[in-house]
């Protein structure tokens, strides 16, 4: 992998980490390129609410409309960043992720 795409990879991860809102280091990416196109496969947990958090839980959008609706975002997002079309976003969700519970002391 040359140094233009690791600079793309990690572009990438982190813009797929902020539209899919968890942790970078939890986001794997592989991008496919063509002539003038891209596919990104982005391989991450999902977040969502405690399960004791019942509110949160009814308020929550379903993980198939709002996984849908990051590619959606994460496409356009790295259309712009990478100065090509990026065709399609694949994202595979690879697990949860829940808030840490915060500790009073």
């Amino acid at each position: 992998m040359n140094v233009a795409d690791r600079v793309l990879q990690k572009t990438a991860e982190r813009a797929a980490a902020d539209v899919i809102g968890v942790d970078a280091k939890s986001v794997r990416v592989e991008i496919v390129s063509a002539r003038d196109t891209a596919v990104v496969r982005v391989t991450s947990p999902f977040p969502v609410p405690r399960l004791d958090d019942t509110a949160a839980v009814r308020a929550a959008t379903p993980v198939l409309e709002a996984a849908r609706s990051a590619q959606s975002e994460l496409r356009s997002r790295l259309t712009r960043l990478f100065g090509r079309e990026v065709s399609r976003v694949d994202l595979t969700v690879s697990g949860a992720s829940a808030p840490q519970r915060k500790r009073v002391l």
